[in-house]
């Protein structure tokens, strides 16, 4: 799997270049990655930057996603037409569909070595190749009739029309790359040498490459395969939130890394096309593709043999479900014809006229004094029905009321906190004292300083306050339910902007919760995951994945959290504006000093 350090090196080198002489380089890459991750590097991810600046990196295949945002609101779909995007956002748009020769050819051609001759050989093919004739934003605006260009369209057109350069540019590499393997400098040691050559016949390998008809016809296959990976996926409703938030979480970590980048153009991913390509041949099934497409924007997987074979399993398990589904439906129509049917035919007497029944003297009057009582019985059920909920307490205060009619859709019922995400609310002495005694071993025997950092992604309560709220629909999105440890569990996840300090991270807030034994929904899993997921351990699931890190779950170790008061001297609020649910946790000696805030936020608005 790419990880997110390695997809950054690519970026960072793709938009500022790379002098990659001496280590002066590496030293100011690694404080600015540090800086956009919040946190130190260790020897290992320094190393990678170290190898990813003297090494050729870049040769792996890509494609563009036909998403456009802006200010986290989704502007053009995959499906829009320009006569769709908002009058308000056009201009933006616009901006963007000009930057999308150059994007696409990035997609096609961006590889780094040292010295930045691929990157400038990139730039001067595109530089020098004619595109006088072609303005992507007349071709999409003034497309008509039922052929009325779409963005997933153009994107594919742009792709078209810039396979002329691909020869050129291979033919480029692969020339250059023989030029400077002929003038290695014998002043090197053999070891230098050798490692240079190799270099070097990489790149010219790449280039020969790129010059065939097959690779070719490959970069524009995939492309189109992917666009139409987009649009089913586009189509079904369950998928668009989840699909909208990978991509948009994706953004917003872009542009923390560069600020300076005012253009939220379609986003690069890493995609073998051979292998996608293959896939979609071989099963017949663009929906499969879209189940690895999924996998590559939400759950940040590569397409692989693991994740193609899980895909096929889920498309088929989804299918079958989907089929009972309509058998199940089908059934029940027909029965339900079966007794209006049957209820005719008992309503009709030997000469097919309807029965008359004779009422009673004063059964009126009883019929009217029956209403009364049901109707004084509905009253009461009604009264019943409204008896106060105790709501969650997350602000030291006393606990609120609420009627349950006024329960949100996203609510499920009253969620029970598990003790598993209470404990995060303790000390940090008290939580070790209880991990190491605790029968998670994952837990056991972590130092002081890694449970305090645990604390800050797991100590985050005020969430469930959203959680229980009417707006809960707008932030989160569930995930499919599946079974593990003998219980039945799923997901809710949102995104979110964590600030300690001024040190910003992005990344999903996840909510996992299972059934409990009275068929409540009880929370197990609490936490803000950052996108830097090496960071929260190794082998951890992703945010959007079916399945978790946590094998059993004590059932009756949770709390509905009536009366929760914070400890003396915590103190914290709950902000919402312009689209965030945001929770400050202020100096507990100093109320005007914010310790920390966590800014969940609104799914982005698809215009």
């Amino acid at each position: 799997m790419r990880t997110w350090l390695g997809y950054t090196l690519a970026l960072l080198a793709g938009l500022h270049g790379s002098n990659v002489e001496g280590t002066d380089e590496v030293e100011k890459t690694r404080k600015r990655l540090e800086k956009a991750f919040s946190c130190k590097l260790s020897d290992e991810e320094v190393e990678i930057i170290r190898k990813s600046l003297v090494e050729v990196s870049g040769l792996e295949t890509r494609i563009l996603l036909p998403l456009i945002f802006h200010d986290r609101k989704l502007v053009a779909s995959p499906v829009a037409k320009y006569r769709d995007i908002n009058e308000r956002e056009r201009e933006y748009v616009e901006k963007v569909v000009r930057l999308l020769p150059y994007l696409a050819w990035r997609s096609v051609a961006l590889m780094c070595a040292p010295g930045n001759w691929t990157l400038f050989l990139m730039y001067d093919v595109f530089k020098t190749t004619s595109f006088k004739d072609f303005d992507p934003v007349v071709l999409y605006r003034e497309s008509k009739g039922r052929s009325r260009m779409r963005l997933m369209d153009l994107v594919v057109e742009i792709f078209k029309r810039n396979n002329c350069m691909v020869s050129k540019f291979g033919q480029g590499l692969a020339y250059e790359a023989e030029v400077r393997i002929q003038g290695i400098s014998s002043s090197l040691s053999v070891m230098e040498r050798k490692r240079e050559e190799e270099m070097l016949r990489k790149i010219k390998e790449h280039g020969e490459r790129l010059c065939t008809k097959k690779n070719q016809e490959q970069i524009i296959e995939a492309q189109k395969i992917m666009c139409d990976a987009c649009e089913y996926i586009w189509k079904r409703e369950e998928n668009r939130k989840s699909f909208v938030m990978g991509a948009h979480l994706k953004h917003l970590y872009l542009r923390m890394i560069d600020p300076s980048n005012d253009v939220e153009g379609p986003l690069l991913y890493y995609i073998d096309h051979e292998k996608m390509i293959n896939t979609y041949e071989k099963y017949k099934s663009i929906s499969i593709v879209a189940e690895l497409v999924k996998k590559v924007v939400i759950e940040y997987e590569d397409i692989n043999d693991e994740s193609i074979s899980s895909a096929v399993h889920e498309v088929k398990e989804r299918e079958s479900e989907e089929k009972r589904r309509e058998e199940e439906s089908l059934r029940n129509a027909e029965e339900l014809l079966r007794m209006e049917e049957r209820e005719k035919g008992e309503g009709k007497g030997p000469n097919g006229k309807g029965k008359k029944k004779k009422g009673k003297k004063g059964a009126g009057k009883a019929k009217e004094e029956s209403k009364e009582e049901n109707r004084g019985e509905e009253e009461e059920e009604s009264v019943e029905a409204e008896v106060l909920v105790e709501e969650m307490v997350v602000e030291g205060a006393r606990p609120k009321k609420k009627r349950s009619r006024e329960r949100s859709k996203g609510e499920d019922g009253c969620y029970r906190v598990h003790k598993r995400v209470l404990r995060w609310m303790k000390s940090v002495e008290r939580i070790k004292y209880e991990l190491d005694n605790g029968k998670e071993e994952k837990w056991k025997g972590k130092s002081m300083e890694e449970i305090e950092g645990q604390k800050v992604l797991h100590d985050i309560i005020e969430v469930l306050k959203l959680l229980r709220s009417k707006e809960c629909d707008k932030f989160f999105v569930r995930t499919g339910k599946y079974m593990k440890g003998g219980s039945e569990r799923w997901k809710m996840v949102a995104l979110g902007i964590l600030d300690e300090g001024g040190k910003k991270k992005v990344g999903n807030v996840e909510v996992g919760l299972f059934k409990g034994k009275r068929e409540e929904s009880v929370v197990y899993h609490l936490m803000f995951k950052p996108t830097s997921s090496e960071k929260t351990g190794k082998g951890s699931s992703p945010s959007f994945g079916k399945g978790d890190d946590v094998d059993e779950i004590e059932e009756d170790g949770s709390s509905d959290m009536s009366g929760f008061q914070y400890p003396p001297g915590v103190r914290s609020e709950v902000v919402k504006d312009k689209g965030e649910f945001r929770i400050v946790w202020r100096n507990p000696k100093d109320t005007s000093s914010v310790l920390r805030s966590l800014a969940v936020l609104q799914i982005p608005e698809i215009q």
